[in-house]
């Protein structure tokens, strides 16, 4: 299983008036995660668009678990990676530590495979993701 990893300082456009990191900064975060995660493996969003036909991955569902709390300051990693293919849906996981290595968050988004699909009355339907794509993202 392939991990991206992402560094980053907390700032204090991310911070809540206690001075910890306010929640939808970590949502951001795992999404930025998950767009690097794939273009780390030859899948950027441009390159799934042009050679697979995805329109999108969209969130299907999405979760954290805080452990402990991110600071104005905190240097922070954050670890993504593909946890489950499920067909036409999969599981992305991520880890935030500090730098001394303390557990700050675990989340996750569980996103569908998307192709346009005009005739259906969204306009895309899910389809299962190609093996080629998942052999990417194994060791």
């Amino acid at each position: 299983m392939r991990t991206q990893i992402s560094h980053l300082t907390v700032e204090f456009i991310h911070c809540d008036l206690a001075g910890l990191v306010f929640y939808p900064h970590f949502y951001f975060w795992f999404d930025q995660g998950t767009e690097r995660l794939f273009k780390a493996n030859q899948l950027s969003y441009s390159e799934l668009m042009r050679d697979y036909g995805v329109a999108g991955m969209p969130l299907l569902e999405t979760g954290a678990s805080y452990k402990n709390p991110c600071k104005l300051g905190d240097e922070l990693e954050i670890r993504s990676w593909v946890d489950q293919w499920n067909g036409r849906t999969f599981l992305v996981k991520h880890q935030v530590q500090h730098a001394d290595g303390r557990l700050a968050l675990e989340g996750f988004e569980r996103r569908a495979w998307i192709v346009p699909a005009p005739d259906t009355p969204k306009g895309m339907t899910a389809i299962p993701v190609p093996e080629e794509v998942i052999s990417r993202f194994t060791d």
